[in-house]
């Protein structure tokens, strides 16, 4: 019977061990990632959960009916020494180097520190003195003071979402067409014709400019032996001919002719 108290002891012990290195695992994952990531709130809610989750297992492997009470076990030490133990390094991890007399009251203490239990004691009789109404009073504003905490984290969560939608929803983007409009604008690109264009409505007998209409006028005066007509020089040589009604220029020193 007591080789059974014994194996089972230690298969629970064993498991403990387990369950609990995993929510050291998950901790020490999770504080890697606050000081090296910049976490958003859905990231820190996922690492929470996944912690509750871990602590709940371990609440109800502690209270499981194939757990032995652990609390009415007597753990004494069987070796106190001052030479480092390498075992006690593996096993606390570094923590603690040797199994001595400064740290046995520290880990096998089975109640809290002299000071600390006065100040339970204190608490404790503070809290059965209380009338029912004032201790109901105090609880209502407790309540109070918590619920209007978790308001405003709350409203300053959703504001916080709202202005990250709306900062998503208005960023600028890039219109294909302002580039040609700019383009249009400024250059004159795709507005004006091309010389397909030009040659065809010259084809059709549309009206040319003002310049192309004197280049033809020009080339037609010309014979085929490329000579000029002498109508074109008659014109020539009474445009260049002073008038004899025209009016003289101002004389430089201001003198008038009578």
């Amino acid at each position: 019977m007591k080789m059974q108290e014994e194996k089972l002891i230690e298969a629970s012990l064993g498991a403990i061990s387990s369950r609990v290195q995993e929510v050291k695992d998950s901790l020490q994952a999770f504080l890697a990632k606050l000081e090296m990531e910049q976490m958003n709130w859905p990231s820190m809610l996922d690492n929470f959960a996944l912690l509750s989750g871990q602590v709940r297992t371990l609440t109800k492997l502690l209270k499981g009916d194939k757990t032995p009470l652990l609390r009415d076990l007597v753990l004494l030490p069987i070796l106190v020494q001052q030479e480092t133990d390498p075992d006690i390094q593996k096993a606390t991890q570094g923590r603690i180097q040797a199994f001595n007399h400064e740290v046995v009251p520290d880990y096998l203490r089975t109640k809290y520190e002299p000071e600390v239990e006065e100040y339970e004691q204190k608490l404790v009789a503070v809290a059965s003195n209380l009338n029912p109404d004032s201790a109901q009073r105090q609880i209502t504003q407790f309540n109070d003071i918590i619920g209007g905490l978790t308001d405003m984290i709350t409203n300053a969560k959703e504001e916080w979402e709202g202005e990250q939608n709306l900062a998503a929803r208005t960023t600028p983007v890039a219109n294909p067409d302002l580039d040609n409009l700019v383009a249009a604008i400024t250059f004159g690109k795709g507005v004006k014709p091309t010389k397909a264009a030009n040659s065809k409505s010259k084809s059709k007998g549309s009206p040319g400019t003002f310049a192309d209409q004197g280049t033809s006028g020009w080339q037609g005066s010309k014979d085929q032996s490329g000579k000029m007509s002498s109508s074109v020089k008659n014109e020539l040589k009474a445009v260049s001919s002073p008038h004899p009604y025209a009016a003289r220029p101002p004389s430089r020193t201001g003198s008038s002719h009578s």
